[in-house]
């Protein structure tokens, strides 16, 4: 194992001390895009494997991690401050250097070896706070890592660090912007810094459409994977519930939460998707995963650009919008029939949508039970607080990081804060979304539903059931990002993905907001001296 250089050194030192930002050049236009020969923005997760196990000159997951941090210092440390990242793994470093030794020896855990991953601030790590982004749980550190976060490591990836999130995944107050926390502030668009970032998961969207990683990981209970994930031109995967488990992340309902992953392309989405999946005890949903899995959970099968030759998607006219959207809606229609899709004319959900929007009557409640749970399975954090009425009241205390108030804490802090409580409301609800899809997916023999932006996340959040969504083009002058969404019934992760996949290889549409965005490069690409760093 090389002895580490004093620019990494350097590095891993500007991220932890405030004040200090690594002295780096830039290597394109894009500035710091490309490392070993791999360009971060364009290649997939197997592209890099390529690169590590290539005869001459590997790229290692060293050089790999440090060119990531560089682009954190440059582009959301500093210059347009897009603060999508919140903490910096301190071991990062290390643990690439660890991998890096593993692969010497012949070691090699699978395609997420060495690969660096970042997680919404809201899943657990033992080895760093696990915050929600709340001024309340700063330097809570959990008693173990989340499921998934075990999963991820033990399959070979460096946990990079975490991502800023709308704070309690965006129930706070109904005020409260998308992307904001109270202590890690406001996650900025880089396709537009006047865009919203959208759902909680906001810091992991921005981040994987900056290449400031790999992969990341975001949570939804209604909208917060797909929505950001529109946002951030980026490909999300909202999993049936019980694919992944949700053991050790801070919970909003445990009755709609997922987490899932959100990548720049679809094969990364797979990859990472089958090392979070899972059986696990400590979240009794999983269970239900059984014989709806592919073999070791490997999803790469399916990535074939064939995927929708007779597949039959659903499209209601209807949702076709206005103007450019419009334009863009067509082209994405014909991208599917000249891959071989047969595209149906259903008139879909239109009562069925809306049902979907009944879960978030369940979540004050659950809300308030589940996190009221969680703190209790965790050490006391510095703040001294308990319960939800702790937070509130520590809240108070500090207004001027509060600053949108606190309503939906208030309210959730006013229920019974059990999860029994409104159970037959909540199953009626998670009842009528399914049996709407159902009905639709069995009335016009469909293999998913086609949606542009967000049509139906509602009723598939409702429903528990899984959607992948991909870039599909930009509007106004290339900066407002569109995506196309494939709906489908539980357990279908692999036809979606399949489907996606061929889409994504016919269309490739996904723009880097570096590419359109001049904001980002308000010194142009040399990275400055004093740029504020990330603390851990």
């Amino acid at each position: 194992m090389r002895a580490p250089s004093f620019r990494v050194l350097f590095l891993a030192l500007a991220l932890l001390v405030p004040g200090m930002a690594p002295a780096v050049s830039a290597d394109g236009p894009d500035c710091l895009v490309e490392v070993g020969g791999v360009d971060l923005q364009s290649s997939t997760i197997l592209d890099i494997q390529a690169a590590m196990s290539r005869a001459e000159n590997p790229l290692t997951s060293e050089e790999l991690v440090t060119r990531y941090l560089e682009r954190i210092a440059f582009f959301d440390a500093g210059g347009p401050k897009l603060n999508s990242v919140r903490a910096i793994n301190p071991d990062a470093l290390d643990v690439a250097r660890a991998l890096d030794s593993e692969r010497a020896a012949g070691i090699v855990r699978g395609p997420l070896h060495g690969i660096p991953v970042l997680l919404k601030d809201n899943v657990g790590t033992d080895f760093m706070p696990t915050t929600a982004g709340s001024i309340a749980l700063k330097d809570s550190v959990p008693v173990r890592d989340a499921f998934i976060t075990a999963q991820l490591r033990q399959a070979g990836a460096v946990i990079l660090g975490k991502t800023n999130l709308s704070e309690f995944a965006n129930w706070v107050d109904l005020s409260m912007p998308s992307g904001y926390s109270s202590l890690g502030g406001q996650v900025i668009n880089a396709y537009r810094f006047s865009d919203t970032p959208s759902g909680s998961s906001s810091g992991s969207g921005v981040a994987e459409s900056m290449a400031l990683t790999t992969a990341a990981v975001g949570t939804e209970t209604s909208g917060s994977i797909i929505s950001p994930s529109f946002a951030n031109s980026v490909v999300g995967i909202k999993p049936t519930l019980g694919l992944t488990s949700r053991a050790g992340v801070i919970p909003l309902a445990p009755s709609f939460d997922v987490v899932g992953p959100m990548t720049r392309n679809v094969t990364d989405a797979a990859i990472v998707l089958g090392a979070m999946t899972g059986v696990d005890a400590r979240d009794p949903a999983t269970a239900a995963q059984a014989g709806h899995v592919p073999p070791g959970a490997d999803y790469t099968p399916v990535l074939d650009e064939g995927r929708l030759t007779g597949a039959r998607l659903g499209v209601d006219p209807e949702d076709r919008p206005s103007g450019e959207a419009g334009t863009l809606w067509d082209r994405a229609l014909n991208d599917l029939r000249a891959g071989g899709a047969e595209i149906v004319t259903i008139d879909f959900l239109k009562e069925g949508a809306n049902v979907g929007l009944a879960e978030i009557g369940a979540i004050p409640n659950e809300f308030k039970a589940s996190l009221n749970q969680y703190l209790a399975e965790q050490p006391v954090p510095p703040s001294g607080v308990r319960t939800l009425a702790d937070i509130i009241a520590y809240n108070e205390q500090h207004p001027e990081e509060v600053r949108y108030g606190q309503n939906l804490l208030i309210a959730s802090d006013a229920t019974p804060g059990n999860m029994t409580v409104g159970e037959p409301n909540r199953i009626a609800s998670v009842e009528s979304a399914r049996a709407a899809i159902n009905q639709a997916f069995l009335r016009y023999d469909l293999d998913a539903v086609v949606s542009f932006n967000s049509q139906y996340v509602n009723v598939g959040a409702a429903a528990g059931y899984p959607t992948i969504t991909v870039p599909t083009g930009y509007t106004q002058s290339g900066r407002l990002p569109r995506n196309l969404s494939f709906l489908g019934m539980a357990w279908d992760e692999p036809e979606l993905i399949g489907y996606a996949y061929a889409y994504e290889q016919r269309s490739l549409r996904r723009v880097p907001p570096t590419e359109v965005n001049t904001g980002l490069f308000p010194n142009g690409c040399t990275p400055p001296e004093t740029a504020p760093a990330t603390s851990p």
